[in-house]
């Protein structure tokens, strides 16, 4: 014969701190994420997009 298992639901205070853990998680994701692309813009902005022109010389 099989044996039966039982599963048991988390209590709701074990269930809301699940909850409120994955909720702070997707937040702090988030803010990295948005710093992260901060600081892309930010670096992105110091390039020097005419900097081929004299690095590379063209006339050989």
């Amino acid at each position: 014969m099989f044996k039966q298992t039982r599963v048991y639901a988390p209590s709701p205070a074990r269930q809301s701190d699940f909850v409120s853990t994955q909720k702070a998680r997707a937040a702090a994701l988030a803010k990295a994420e948005s710093e992260r692309a901060q600081k892309r813009r930010e670096n992105d902005a110091l390039l020097d997009v005419n900097a081929s022109k004299w690095r590379y010389d063209s006339h050989w």
